[in-house]
This record gives C-alpha cells, sequence and structure tokens, in this order.
C-alpha cells in the first residue's frame, strides 16, 4: 500500500463509508444527476478515493440471506455518471482498466443500497467485438455493433471467426471477473450472448430475421458454428481461467415474443443445450433472460377462458420447460411475460426451484414515466406483492 492510499483510507474512515452505503451514497448520486455542483465536488472526492484503493476491504457486501434482496446491474448507469463527473469516454471505462470498472459498478451498487452484488457489461456488444465485430461507442453509454456493418453476411456466414484468448476483450473480461471475485467475495458470473444472440449481432437482425423463415437451415448450421468455435473456447477459457465462474448466456433477441415461438424451440434453444449437456462446465450453464409467454386468459360470462395458441405466442407450460431446460437452478419471471408472478410462485415451489422476479426497466426509466407518483406506488405494491411471494417458495423450499 502506497501512503498515498494509507492516507485516504484514513481521510474516508469506517464512519464516513457507513454513511456512503446507508443512504447519503444514494442522494449524493440523485444529487449529482439532479445538476447539483456541491455533490459533483463530493462524488469526484469519493471516486478519487476509490482509484487509490480506499474502499477494497468494504466493497463486499454481506446480505443476509434469510432475507428478500434487489440486486441489478448497474453498468450503464455508471458511464454516465462517470463521463459527466469526470470526462471518461464509455469506451476507456469499458475496456481502458478492468480494475476501475469492477471497483467502480460495485461501488455504484453499494451507493444506491443494494446488498447482493453483479457485474454486468454489454453482453452482445462484447460477445460480437471478440471477433473484430465493427463496434460503436458512444461517449457515455454502452456499446453496440454497428448494424451499417456486419461481421458476417449470409454469403460467407462460414468465415465466422475462431475465439481467440489473446483478444483484448477476451483478456478484459478474464481480468474483470478475477477483480469482481477478490472484491465482492461471491462467485462470478460471466455475460456472454447466447448463439441466437451473437449470430444476431454479427450478422444483424435485418439479415437474421428473414433467414428464419428462407434459410432454417442455415441459421442452424450457423448457431453450431457459434457454438464450436465461439462459444464452447470462449466458456473453457473461462472456467480454467476463473475459480467458481458462472456462465451466463443473455438471449433476448432468441425469446419467443422476438421470433416466434416455433423458431424460439426449433432453433435458439439447441444450441444452448449442447453447450449445457455436452461440457464439463455444462452444470454452470444458464439462460435467464427468455420471455413473451402466452397472453393470460381472458373472462367471459364470469367464467375464465383461455385465448388459443397463436403463431406469436407460446403457452406458459412450454416456455416453463424451457426455462427449466435452460436455467436448471431456478426459475425466472420477467416483466414481459404474460402469466401472473402467483403463477410462477406455485410453479417454482412445484417444481422445487428457487424463485427470481423481475422488474422491467422501462418502469424505473423516467423518460418512460408520465406520472412519477403513480409509478412510484405501483412499483411499491409489486415489490411488496413479490416478496410476499418469494418469501411463501423459500418457506415451501425450506420444508
Amino acid at each position: 500500500m502506497t501512503n498515498s492510499e494509507a492516507g485516504s483510507i484514513r481521510h474516508w474512515g469506517a464512519d464516513r463509508w457507513e454513511a456512503l452505503v446507508a443512504g447519503h451514497g444514494r442522494h449524493l448520486l440523485q444529487s449529482f444527476l439532479d445538476g447539483d455542483q456541491a455533490s459533483a465536488e463530493e462524488l469526484r472526492e469519493v471516486f478519487a478515493a476509490l482509484d487509490t484503493g480506499a474502499f477494497d476491504r468494504s466493497l463486499a457486501a454481506r446480505p443476509d440471506l434469510s432475507e428478500i434482496h434487489v440486486t441489478t446491474s448497474c453498468h450503464p448507469l455508471v458511464p454516465a455518471v462517470l463521463n459527466r463527473l469526470t470526462g471518461l469516454e464509455a469506451e476507456g471505462l469499458y475496456k481502458g482498466d478492468p480494475l476501475r470498472y469492477a471497483r467502480s459498478n460495485l461501488l455504484v451498487q453499494r451507493m444506491l443500497g443494494l446488498q447482493r452484488l453483479t457485474l454486468g457489461w454489454p453482453v452482445y456488444a462484447f460477445g460480437a467485438e471478440v471477433l473484430d465485430q465493427i463496434m460503436m461507442y458512444p461517449s457515455d453509454q454502452a456499446p453496440g455493433s454497428d448494424p451499417g456493418i456486419p461481421l458476417l453476411t449470409l454469403n460467407d456466414w462460414r468465415n465466422i471467426p475462431r475465439y481467440d484468448p489473446e483478444h483484448p476483450v477476451a483478456g478484459i473480461v478474464r481480468e474483470t471477473l478475477l477483480h469482481m471475485r477478490r472484491l465482492s467475495g461471491v462467485e462470478p458470473v460471466a455475460h456472454l450472448p447466447a448463439p441466437y444472440s451473437l449470430a444476431a449481432e454479427v450478422l444483424g437482425q435485418e439479415t437474421l430475421i428473414p433467414a428464419l423463415a428462407a434459410a432454417p437451415d442455415v441459421v442452424r448450421q450457423l448457431l453450431d458454428l457459434i457454438v464450436d468455435r465461439v462459444l464452447k473456447p470462449w466458456c473453457d477459457d473461462l472456467a480454467r481461467s476463473v475459480p467458481d465462474v458462472w456462465l451466463e448466456l443473455s438471449d433476448a433477441s432468441g425469446s419467443p415474443m422476438f421470433i416466434g415461438p416455433r423458431n424460439f424451440l426449433e432453433l435458439a434453444v439447441a444450441p444452448v443445450r449442447r453447450l449445457i449437456e455436452e461440457n464439463r462446465w455444462g452444470d454452470r450453464v444458464f439462460v435467464a433472460n427468455y420471455r413473451g409467454d402466452l397472453p393470460p386468459p381472458q373472462t367471459a360470462r364470469g367464467r375464465r377462458r383461455r385465448a388459443a395458441p397463436t403463431e406469436g405466442a407460446i403457452s406458459f407450460e412450454s416456455l416453463l420447460e424451457t426455462k427449466k431446460l435452460c436455467c436448471p437452478k431456478f426459475l425466472t419471471r420477467l416483466e414481459a411475460d404474460a402469466a401472473p408472478p402467483e403463477r410462477y410462485a406455485e410453479a417454482a415451489i412445484s417444481h422445487r426451484l428457487p424463485l427470481y422476479l423481475g422488474v422491467g426497466a422501462v418502469r424505473l426509466d423516467r423518460n418512460s414515466v408520465t406520472d412519477v407518483a403513480a409509478a412510484r406506488s405501483a412499483l411499491f405494491e409489486d415489490a411488496r406483492r413479490r416478496a410476499g411471494l418469494i418469501r411463501e417458495v423459500s418457506d415451501a423450499l425450506a420444508k
């Protein structure tokens, strides 16, 4: 430890840190985002101390595991704060210093009062960038693939590159996970794109979606190539390099609400199951963000009537079974799932699975909310109701 680091720790002290994670930090972030200059100066001091390692021993949270907790990835918020505060560009945050990235994300979560810590990065973007897809990096937002310059076309899809463990992005992912593990004290989760979503990044949605109908065999072969050339060797690398790593494959693009039930079941799920079934680390692979089940039954003459499934809908039972196949250790109900949370709680108890209930980000985005007071009241009621359901599931599983 350098003299400046030791001085910074003495300067801050335990009492000031406790205030930062007990409510003052949340107020500080809100005041800064509202334009308060005094808050900006204090927040600069906080991040300067963070960079010296002053908080490294305090970033880990030790939540009471008998309680119900909220968690979220804060990675879209961190570049917005740091860009306004210090001028740091998003590309510099995401790729410049993995230690700073891990520290910043953990600090913001602790300042917001979160106890269940997690780490996220631009899943789909980094998955494409490791293959040298041309990227777009806004100054204060997460990056994305350049839609005008796809890496592949339907004429050359067989040329998809192989995963290179020496690629800079591969190294950034490994190093970030190791810092997360050391600083947080929890088993790290590597967020990677699932086969279908990675195909959408490097081929382009406008090319891939028509191919589902016109050339499904080509799509199937491309997804198998992605498994063999990219995701299997990437997961092999992470399983060797990062102790206790979990391998979360995100697949929003492959969900039934986007590509339809048939394409979802026949194309998107199979390559995920290959990764789970064919590899020694397969029991640590999961997809937790499939969404879009059948809308709830309609009511007619006082009796519940189930709507007939359509090409654009998948039954609750079918999606539930697929969720279990691709996420065997817990059950998720996301905002875009139509079946009520109570039905997911019943299923969790029946299948003896812990339950995770998600709240859609759009409900927390002030720009998407017309009546903030009403939205706050509705979120509070939903949180209370969902916490009660999670408690019911937890108590049933404990018995």
